[in-house]
């Protein structure tokens, strides 16, 4: 069980790096690409569509590791 976790929390850190190393590379900041999405604020001139995608397919990497993790708890941790 615990292996099952360690492997997702390792997962998890890889998949974090991964968004950071894509927000940095891209010149945005993670509350940027937050607002972007939220409608709250324009595409910068910079920011072409492509790369938002990759940091969209991270991001959806993330939420399936999380709902994955959460699974686990679930599945052993309550009682």
């Amino acid at each position: 069980m615990f292996d099952k976790i360690n492997a997702i929390t390792k997962d998890l850190e890889d998949i974090e790096q991964e968004v950071k190393i894509l927000l940095n590379m891209h010149k945005i900041s993670f509350l940027d690409y937050i607002m972007i999405k939220r409608g709250s604020m324009d595409y910068p001139e910079h920011l072409e569509m492509w790369k938002i995608e990759q940091i969209d397919n991270e991001i959806e990497k993330l939420k399936s590791k999380i709902d994955e993790l959460n699974k686990v708890r679930k599945e052993y941790l309550v009682f």
